[in-house]
């Protein structure tokens, strides 16, 4: 074996030993972050559990609430019952009004004719008491000019009949006459004071059910502002469920596209780690800090969150090897960079990736743009440090 071949050999085993250390770095890097996943789905099946006994508590609200709209229906009930019985009061009031004014026209015409049945027997007493003048009989006379009234002059009955000639059948006819026309005037009178009294107590109780009828809807009004509450709560309870849910489905599936990485092998990256020390991180992009690392809702936040508007460029924090880069679905767009001594960054919910797997970067090299993809609320981007796998404060490393 002559010198260029023994040289050849030992660069392609250098190669090979470069290449194997690289792809087992990254595959234990991989393993570290399914680990790292499967922790947090952990985490987060324990926020659901938080939540669990956080919706304990709402149902204990609802069902306050649902004692307070119960509480509040029944006075409600029996108030709306009482204006359908006002209401049913009110409408056979206005019918007893009518069938007074009814009875009131009857007396009335009954009153006309009974005046003219009285006209008609006194136009014949006045001419039997001329004719009676006529022929002479004035004693008699005398006796009847005495009367003061023409109702004592009908009391005088004898002499009455002894004058004008009269059965006691047509005395009695105008007595009972006049006797009906008092009954008829006086029932009348009575009438028209019920029909007065009643119009009063119609406007009384209309007053009485325009009052109810405002304090049932205030009711009604305070009904609907209890259920809108409690309806409110609910939603609110099931649409955090459904996040809480969806992120858990999010971190599995995280889980398993690491899984699949290390299966297929992907790990193996072609390269050069260039050397960095633990201290040397630069920024990955210039905004404040507004999510630090550490729990938070009820799990562990592994990064930092920088604030900063959309399509800003996002820069790889030291040098190293490209080893994911894709949709990691909570993470939405995300990048993961290794680097020398066990360190790898993750720059997350990015709008674009400007980078791919197995890419040697430069400290400062653009690797993608901010965004909001995944789970997010608002434009920023999300930062990780890790440490043999495990997640690390980055603001540890930052310079």
């Amino acid at each position: 074996m002559n010198q260029a071949t023994r040289r050849t050999l030992a660069i392609a085993g250098i190669a090979v030993s470069i290449a194997t250390f690289t792809s087992v770095a990254n595959a234990g890097m991989l393993e570290d972050r399914l680990a790292n996943t499967r922790a947090e789905a952990q985490q987060t099946k324990n926020e659901i559990n938080v939540i669990d006994r956080r919706q304990q508590a709402v149902v204990r609200q609802v069902t306050k609430l649902n004692r307070r709209i119960n509480a509040l229906e029944r006075p409600l009930h029996k108030l709306e019952a009482e204006v359908d019985g006002l209401e049913y009061q009110i409408e056979r009031r206005k019918q007893r009004i009518e069938d007074l004014k009814a009875e009131r026209k009857r007396q009335e015409k009954e009153i006309v004719r009974l005046g003219k049945e009285l006209d008609a027997a006194r136009d014949l007493l006045a001419s039997r008491v001329v004719t009676a003048y006529k022929t002479g009989d004035t004693g008699m006379l005398e006796q009847l000019a005495g009367a003061g009234s023409l109702e004592e002059l009908f009391r005088r009955e004898e002499a009455l009949a002894q004058v004008v000639g009269l059965d006691d059948r047509v005395i009695d006819k105008i007595h009972d006459a006049e006797r009906k026309v008092r009954v008829k005037r006086a029932r009348n009178f009575t009438i028209r004071r019920q029909i007065a009294d009643s119009i009063k107590e119609l406007d009384s109780e209309r007053a009485t059910v325009d009052r109810k009828r405002a304090e049932a809807q205030r009711r009604r009004d305070e009904v609907a502002a209890v259920k809108a509450n409690r309806d409110a709560v609910l939603r609110k309870l099931k649409d955090r469920e459904a996040d809480l849910g969806s992120h858990l489905d999010d971190l599995e599936e995280d889980a398993r596209v690491l899984r699949e990485v290390i299966k297929n092998g992907t790990a193996t990256y072609h390269g050069q780690i260039g050397g960095l020390s633990a201290s040397g991180f630069i920024w990955p992009v210039s905004g404040p800090v507004v999510s630090p690392f550490g729990p938070r809702w009820g799990r562990m936040h592994e990064g930092i969150d920088i604030a900063i508007g959309a399509g800003n460029p996002i820069a790889a924090a030291a040098s190293g090897v490209v080893t994911y880069a894709g949709w990691m679905s909570g993470y939405g767009n995300m990048v993961i960079i290794q680097h020398a001594g066990n360190l790898a960054t993750g720059y997350a919910h990015q709008s674009q990736i400007a980078t791919s797997v197995g890419q040697l970067v430069k400290q400062g090299q653009v690797i993608g743009f901010v965004g909001c993809t995944g789970h997010c609320f608002g434009d920023h981007l999300h930062f990780e440090v890790y440490v043999d796998g495990a997640p690390h404060d980055p603001l540890q490393y930052l310079t």
